[in-house]
């Protein structure tokens, strides 16, 4: 994970896309799951003359995280979608009952689909040994297979993203050589435990006057609109992101927002000239190679330790509040 995340924010600093790098993730992700899938399938198809219905009883008998996933993507369902379909739940029981109905359902939509133009069979082969999915059958692995992709998807860039923002916060003070009393990261304990009122707040930044700058971080593209217009309702001190509308950037500029964008090669001199005109003690950053940009990072990450942070934090809390 460190070495994605140096890839992630090195290109983030340097004004590139870092998506290829949280879609490699999702295809690693990908991948090693469809092996472990298709060796379910692959064995139960082999051993069992009504191999689908028992596959999905033991794995349901063996319900935990790890199966509860396995058992809502062989139905064809995914965690979101049952809970909206239930007010909320998702137990075993549910996910069980729910799963048989739809694939009981996608089986009589596929029986009555009349001439299909087109027919696909799925072949799973090991080894010498091979076994054949029938007509609905593949249709069915596909449909598996989807729902997987999908959670997956969602899931990566989801947890990537948390994980990125704290990293690349992190990195951004050492490299503007702000002092380690002078801010705090902003974590989900904090704000679960109502120490943060804003729970969007990401990091603060302390002035030389003791005066607080809040941070709000997301790297989301042009493509998420309504995540800028929820960051800039929060009116926090400075908004940065990967891209923002103009529209957006004009918006955040009349009610006091500064917005920087990280898709120029600028982005940390635009930073420490911002942060300096607040009064925050930093250091402009030095002119070095990308080469050497990127080792530096590799340096600032291997070293961060959140737990540690977490400790910090904790000690600057009792001091604002004495």
């Amino acid at each position: 994970m460190k070495a994605l995340l140096v890839e992630i924010i090195f290109s983030v600093l340097c004004g590139k896309d870092y998506r290829t790098f949280v879609l490699a993730t999702i295809n690693e992700r990908f991948i090693s799951i469809s092996q472990d899938l298709i060796a379910d399938i692959f064995l139960y198809k082999k051993k069992n003359t009504n191999w689908f219905e028992k596959l999905l009883e033991d794995t349901k008998r063996k319900f935990g995280k790890k199966n509860k996933f396995k058992l809502l993507w062989f139905s064809g369902l995914n965690d979101k979608t049952v809970k909206n379909m239930t007010g909320g739940s998702s137990s075993k029981e549910i996910c069980f009952e729910l799963g048989k109905k739809n694939i009981e359902a996608f089986r009589l939509l596929l029986t009555n689909f009349k001439n299909p133009l087109y027919q696909i069979k799925v072949i799973i082969k090991k080894d010498n040994e091979t076994v054949e999915l029938d007509e609905i059958e593949s249709v069915i692995f596909i449909n598996i297979i989807s729902t997987m992709k999908l959670t997956i998807q969602g899931g990566a860039w989801s947890e990537v993203g948390k994980i990125a923002e704290k990293s690349l916060l992190i990195t951004i003070f050492k490299l503007l050589d702000i002092p380690d009393d002078d801010y705090i990261l902003i974590f989900d304990k904090m704000k679960e435990m109502g120490h943060v009122e804003n729970r969007e707040i990401d990091a603060i930044i302390f002035s030389k006057d003791k005066k607080p700058l809040t941070i709000e971080l997301k790297l989301l593209g042009i493509g998420n609109p309504e995540i800028g217009d929820e960051a800039l309702a929060r009116k926090v001190d400075l908004f940065l992101i990967d891209r923002l509308s103009e529209m957006m950037i004009e918006e955040a500029r009349r009610i006091g927002v500064k917005v920087i964008e990280f898709r120029q090669k600028k982005a940390l001199h635009e930073l420490h000239d911002f942060l300096s005109s607040r009064n925050i003690n930093c250091k402009k950053p030095k002119e070095i190679s990308e080469e050497k940009l990127k080792v530096k990072i590799t340096e600032i990450i291997n070293q961060w330790n959140e737990e540690n942070e977490g400790v910090k934090v904790v000690k600057k809390l009792k001091e604002l509040t004495k």
